[in-house]
């Protein structure tokens, strides 16, 4: 290979090299423009969004301190349905001791009569 054409092709090479060079420093600009822009919008919409955050955590909290303030109202009020489901309980028992017991008393009472009365009957139309 003659010195003339190893230097015709160094040359050529540099050549490409820099046209390569500069089509990815002209990328890179662009790239780096719209990374500009782009932070410039974001730095724009950070503040009311932000604000929105802030004013949504606030409420959060709020809502938040709110349910722990009723909870014990709720304890309560489970309390209470435990107790009335209790004397419901304690209503059904003394129902059945004062109603049901005697009721059963009388029936078996009746029964006993109606029995009695019907063998007296027979007895008596029989002779």
């Amino acid at each position: 290979m003659d010195i003339s054409t190893s230097v015709a092709l160094i040359a050529g090479l540099l050549l490409l090299n820099t046209i390569f060079l500069a089509v990815f420093l002209v990328k890179a600009f662009k790239a780096f423009s719209e990374a500009q822009k782009l932070s410039e919008t974001v730095r724009l919409q950070i503040v009311p969004i932000s604000h929105d955050v802030t004013r949504i955590t606030t409420e959060v909290k709020g809502i938040l301190t709110s349910i722990q303030k009723n909870m014990d109202k709720v304890g309560d009020s489970l309390d209470h349905v435990k107790d009335t489901t209790r004397n419901l309980k304690e209503f059904e028992y003394m129902l059945q001791e004062k109603i049901q017991e005697p009721l059963l008393e009388i029936t078996t009472l009746l029964s006993a009569l109606i029995k009695g009365g019907r063998v007296f009957w027979q007895a008596l139309f029989r002779k």
